[in-house]
């Protein structure tokens, strides 16, 4: 299962949303998807805008967790 950590990277760079989408070409919908981990598909160009932002790595922005299993 993939993590996306772009709400936490949001708190700590102290910005908001509505700034995240005025610094990318991402909608405010897909914001959101990348908010609450609710990607369903990565595009590498959207990788690429958030690690510009961030200042970071790709690691940084998503990260893979073992299923638990029922």
């Amino acid at each position: 299962m993939l993590v996306f950590k772009v709400k936490e990277l949001l708190e700590k760079h102290n910005m908001s949303r509505y700034k995240l989408r005025q610094y990318t070409s991402l909608s405010y919908e897909r914001v959101n998807d990348y908010y609450f981990s609710r990607v369903k598909a990565i595009k590498t160009e959207e990788l690429e805008e958030l690690c510009e932002v961030f200042n970071c790595n790709t690691q940084d922005i998503v990260e893979y967790k073992k299923k638990k299993k029922k």
